[in-house]
């Protein structure tokens, strides 16, 4: 009798948890609520492209091929382009040597729902409502009170998911303007294979790709650790539930992509290629299961690094390689293995590992084989630039926070076009990078014995409340928090050495950056104009 009264204690207390929208009885900072009602918008959702994407007629003579190929969760550490000599990545090395390899290149989260959406819409994807990644429909029961569990103990500490726990939308809003959607106004096919995960469309079609643009498409809605996983091809389900037999997943997506090429190599075209590479469960196809020096997850790296090469052979064999732009990238760090370099950090952490991406740009004779991009730049970024290649304008009623990148591609600038990245975890911006520096104002360190220690947890806030203060001296120390942090990533990657109190103009001038992005965007959320 006492387990059944402690369970449906339980249960009421996270009922209405969730019903309050996890508000809690207090303030803390680092600590955002959206305001939901911004991200219902009849008006914007029935509005035609059209009405707000125009052709300028600047574009090149001859529209390139764009071909976008991401993998999920891969690490900035695991491929040999990127110092790594134990996973063998022949494909993805000769497109570095033979175009530009980014060094400070990010996903615009740490996460993989909300770095997509940043890459389709070039807007920092808080904007759209996507701030942790979407779940699927089917979630049992179980899984749903768990996941508010997740955010109550959260608030304690327990775990990182205060201010999320679960998108604030189910999917991606008809009123964000994809890359696709726009460049079928400049004569584009488009095409996606892969992984989705920007609203589960097996219940909810309003958010299946070809409803956002695509006008082809083989995959599946979100990731492979969810089920059922469903592979569907255009508007028709192909399996209900490929469950974890998922060996031959890639060489099927792969065939798929050349096939789209086949289809389109007479009119300029759109692939994204989405892969499910290297996200958990690893499940190699036969192929390449046990063939690598470093374990399943070796095996999956080196089957993507297949699945490229077989793209790029497939365009070369097609006439179609010295006219088409690829872009190689990541959705966000390694989750729970996978190498991230020198780098601080993994998949849900601001930090560099979480979102500084391996990224590789390819087009032979515009693109300097074997350059390298050092100034800093973000997968929002890439949506700018392809509108400016193929001669559109940018839509003329909301702001896009990406910036045209191609004098980077090209070598004909150094500078990084953006005066600051912004790092949101959840609602709330944890850090930017700005030049050399990445500043935080706040953010989880992830170390003993508090992993936890930003404070909008109750962990958090005690970790920061534990300061002595010398009577001789009166000076006052934190033993167990450092912030504000601010590290000198060109030289100190792993963000290691806080120079904050060095460089107190740096801080201010990066946390006012921070600040005043924050209100702007709290101000007008979606960015309207």
């Amino acid at each position: 009798m006492k387990k059944r009264w402690g369970f449906l204690a339980v249960v009421l207390l996270l009922t209405v948890y969730a019903l309050s929208g996890g508000r809690r009885p207090y303030v803390e900072p680092g600590v955002a609520r959206l305001d939901m009602s911004v991200y219902v918008n009849p008006e914007k959702d029935r509005q035609p492209v059209s009405d707000v994407v125009k052709l300028n007629g600047r574009g090149l003579p001859r529209k390139p091929n764009i071909v976008i190929i991401l993998a999920d969760d891969l690490g900035y550490g695991d491929l040999g382009a990127y110092g790594n000599t134990l996973l063998r990545t022949p494909n993805l090395d000769r497109l570095a040597r033979g175009g530009a390899r980014f060094t400070d290149f990010y996903a615009s989260h740490s996460s993989c729902s909300p770095s997509r959406t940043g890459l389709l819409t070039g807007r920092y994807p808080l904007r759209s409502g996507i701030n942790f990644p979407i779940q699927p429909s089917s979630d049992r029961l179980a899984l749903k009170i768990n996941r508010q569990l997740g955010r109550f103990t959260s608030a304690l500490g327990a775990g990182d998911m205060v201010e999320a726990g679960q998108s604030a939308v189910l999917g991606l809003p008809d009123s964000e303007i994809t890359l696709p959607e726009a460049l079928k106004l400049a004569g584009y096919a488009t095409g996606m294979v892969g992984k989705w995960h920007l609203g589960d469309f097996n219940s909810w079609p309003q958010y299946h790709p070809r409803r956002h643009g695509f006008d082809f498409f083989a995959g599946v809605p979100h990731s492979n650790d969810n089920f059922p996983y469903t592979y569907w091809k255009n508007d028709a389900v192909i399996d209900q539930n490929l469950g974890l037999a998922q060996g031959q997943l890639t060489a099927e997506l792969t065939r798929e992509a050349v096939g789209f090429i086949d289809a389109n190599k007479d009119k300029p075209f759109l692939l994204y290629f989405a892969h499910k590479n290297v996200h958990t469960p690893l499940v190699p196809s036969p192929e390449f299961a046990g063939k690598s020096a470093a374990g399943p997850y070796g095996d999956s790296v080196e089957e993507l690094d297949w699945s490229v090469g077989e793209v790029v052979r497939a365009l070369a064999a097609r006439g179609l390689l010295d006219n088409t732009l690829i872009v190689f990238s990541s959705d966000n760090g390694p989750w729970h293995l996978g190498n991230p370099g020198l780098l601080r950090g993994r998949k849900g952490q601001p930090m560099e590992g979480g979102q500084r991406v391996p990224t590789l740009a390819h087009w032979p004779g515009r693109i300097p084989a074997g350059s390298v991009i050092a100034a800093p730049a973000m997968n929002i970024d890439l949506y700018p630039t392809i509108f400016n290649l193929v001669g559109l304008d940018l839509p003329t009623d909301r702001l896009i926070d990406g910036r045209d990148i191609w004098a980077l591609l090209t070598g004909a600038g150094t500078a990084s076009p953006h005066d600051a990245l912004f790092f949101v975890n959840a609602n709330v911006i944890d850090g930017a990078r700005a030049g050399r520096w990445k500043y935080y104002r706040w953010v989880n360190l992830y170390t003993w014995p508090f992993p936890l220690d930003k404070p909008n947890t109750a962990v958090g806030r005690a970790a920061h409340d534990h300061v002595y203060t010398d009577p001789k001296t009166g000076h006052t120390a934190h033993l167990l928090t450092h912030d504000p942090l601010l590290f000198d990533v060109t030289v100190d990657p792993n963000e290691s050495y806080n120079v904050a109190e060095r460089h107190p103009d740096d801080v201010q001038r990066v946390h006012a950056m921070i600040e005043r992005w924050e209100q702007e965007f709290f101000a007008n959320p979606r960015g309207w104009k």
